[in-house]
């Protein structure tokens, strides 16, 4: 039998619910999906070399966040090697 030890970690509300909801509608322990969860994760980390890996969240200062908003709202000209690359991509597929 493994050894187990309890651990804490502060969550979303609204991730909890879900936790919850899953959790009576499947039967399954929340301890089990959490534990599932985490080694399905650690897999992947594994399995993914570290340079693809993105983060889930990205924090970014205000300079920052007010140049992304500025591009989203007015993006520039695709490049030439952008228009290149979906040209490709579009007589591949």
């Amino acid at each position: 039998m493994a050894d187990y030890v309890q651990i804490s970690a502060q969550i979303s509300e609204a991730t909890r619910k879900r936790l919850d909801l899953y959790a009576r509608e499947t039967g399954m322990k929340k301890s089990r999906l959490v534990e599932d969860a985490i080694q399905a994760h650690l897999d992947t980390l594994d399995a993914v070399p570290a340079q693809y890996v993105i983060p889930a969240r990205v924090v970014v200062d205000a300079e920052t966040w007010d140049w992304v908003l500025s591009e989203m709202e007015n993006p520039g000209e695709p490049t030439p090697a952008l228009r290149e690359l979906m040209q490709r991509k579009r007589d591949e597929g």
